[in-house]
């Protein structure tokens, strides 16, 4: 009868307390993180090599739109408001010609840095991909390949 009473007035306690109690919520980040940093190594004319060194692959490439690249973020802390940052790159000739989005290209003191500057990085080829045997035989009838 006693440990009855105990655990009915814990439970009673422990429902009680539930209202200033919250529950661990983690945070969430989807997508490809953007930084300052990385987005102030673009610079105009890079190939799309470069900016997928620099930036990683993209989250968006749409086949109808084969000339722009959509990076986007999301990151939803476990309490408070959602943060969304989406940068968009633009392509001309297989070369960059112009960033859009939440952020933009820029040295850390805050000035903007011209589309028009053009400075190439040079990006050493790593290994070849091995090809199998239906890419082979694609690249074959000329249906594969980029």
């Amino acid at each position: 009868m006693k440990n009855i009473l105990i655990s009915m007035f814990c439970a009673a306690f422990l429902s009680a307390c539930g209202g200033f109690l919250k529950p661990y919520r983690i945070d969430v980040q989807q997508g490809n993180v953007i930084t300052q940093r990385d987005l102030d190594k673009l610079r105009p004319g890079m190939t799309r090599v470069q900016v997928r060194f620099v930036l990683g692959t993209p989250l968006v490439t749409d086949p109808f739109h084969a000339r722009r690249w959509d990076y986007v973020y999301l990151f939803q802390p476990g309490y408070g408001k959602p943060v969304l940052k989406r940068v968009s790159l633009f392509f001309e000739n297989k070369k960059l010609v112009r960033v859009a989005g939440d952020m933009r290209p820029g040295p850390a003191t805050g000035k903007p840095v011209p589309l028009k500057e053009t400075s190439v990085v040079e990006v050493k080829p790593g290994k070849e991909e091995k090809k199998g045997l239906f890419r082979r035989a694609l690249e074959k009838i000329g249906v594969g390949g980029d």
